[in-house]
Order: structure tokens, then C-alpha cells, then sequence
């Protein structure tokens, strides 16, 4: 006699992710997570083998939700203004998930090898080598990503304070996208 499940894995997911948006990721653990569902912890282990397990496959979703919100925002857009709209879009994303996005750029994880990562890579791989005329243009694309990242953090740690940051991304961006342009090296 089979018993009906009482969870799923998207509402392990889903949870998971819960606890750490209002507690941190130090507050992630089976424990916790089968607390919170009404569950015991063994229970989970059908699920996921551990927390690890559960990370990654919040960081293939994270991979997923950024790909699509990249795709969605610079559809049908070419140059810099491509550029300046993935741009927005990964700010954006990183601001208002920043679980996610944690999990994306801050935690080596086995979904850096997640073929929604790759894709990711390959989106603004292409995006860039339009600009630059190089197809395969990786030190742009790390520079671009590591502007971006660096945005974030500081934005996410509060640096920018009051006396405003405010045109520092589209300026900083502006000025690296001149310089990839000309295919100049700034330094």
C-alpha cells in the first residue's frame, strides 16, 4: 500500500527558500526546513540528499529566473542598448532576489555547471561579441559581469549610503561600454 506524499520537491523548494529570504542561509537546514513543513527531517531525504542537494536546485531555478528575465528585457535589441538593458535587468534581478541571486554569483555551487548557467554565459557572450565583433570576446564579458556583480554587492551592502550612487550605473556602464567598443584597454 503506497501513502500520499505529504510534500513535494517544489514545495521543499519553495520553503527553503522562505527560511532564508527571513532568516539567512545560516538558518537553512533539514531540521529547520522539515519543521517549518510539518514534516520529520528523514522525510526530506526522499527529496533531496541533503542540504547541499537543496541549494543547488534553488541555484538551477535562480540560473532559469535570470535567463528568462535577461532574455524578456533585451528581446529584440542590438548594441549597447542590448547591453544596457541586460544590464537593468540583472540589477534588478539581483535587488529584488537576493537569495537567489546569492546563490548565482556568491556560493560555488554544482549549478555553476547548470546548463541554464551556460546559457547564461552564452547570452551575454553573445551580446558583448556584438559589440566588440568577437564572437568569443570572454575578457569583455568578465568585465562586464564583474562591473555588474561589483554594482550589486556594494548596492546590497549598503555603500552607496544616502549621498546617493544614483546615475552610477548607467555612468559605470556607459563609460565601460565606450571603452568595449573601441576595443580599447582602459588601463
Amino acid at each position: 500500500m503506497s501513502f500520499p506524499s505529504k510534500t513535494d520537491r517544489e514545495a521543499i523548494l519553495r520553503t527553503a527558500l522562505e527560511i532564508v529570504e527571513t532568516q539567512g542561509w545560516s538558518a537553512l537546514s533539514m531540521r529547520e526546513l522539515a519543521r517549518k513543513l510539518g514534516l520529520r527531517a528523514s522525510s526530506l531525504y526522499h527529496h533531496f540528499s541533503d542540504r547541499n542537494a537543496i541549494e543547488n536546485a534553488l541555484g538551477a531555478k535562480a540560473s532559469i529566473s535570470l535567463l528568462l528575465a535577461l532574455k524578456s528585457a533585451s528581446a529584440g535589441q542590438k548594441g549597447k542598448a542590448r547591453i544596457q538593458s541586460l544590464s537593468t535587468a540583472y540589477v534588478d534581478f539581483a535587488t529584488h532576489n537576493q537569495a537567489l541571486y546569492h546563490l548565482i554569483a556568491g556560493v560555488p555551487t554544482s549549478s555553476d555547471t547548470h546548463p541554464d548557467g551556460k546559457a547564461l554565459w552564452n547570452l551575454l557572450l553573445d551580446a558583448v561579441g556584438a559589440l566588440t565583433g568577437d564572437k568569443d570576446d570572454t575578457s569583455a564579458v568578465v568585465a562586464l559581469w564583474a562591473f555588474l556583480h561589483g554594482y550589486v554587492t556594494l548596492e546590497a551592502a549598503g555603500k552607496f549610503g544616502s549621498s546617493g550612487a544614483e546615475g552610477g550605473l548607467e555612468r559605470g556602464l556607459s563609460a565601460l561600454l565606450t571603452g568595449l567598443a573601441k576595443k580599447q584597454n582602459i588601463l
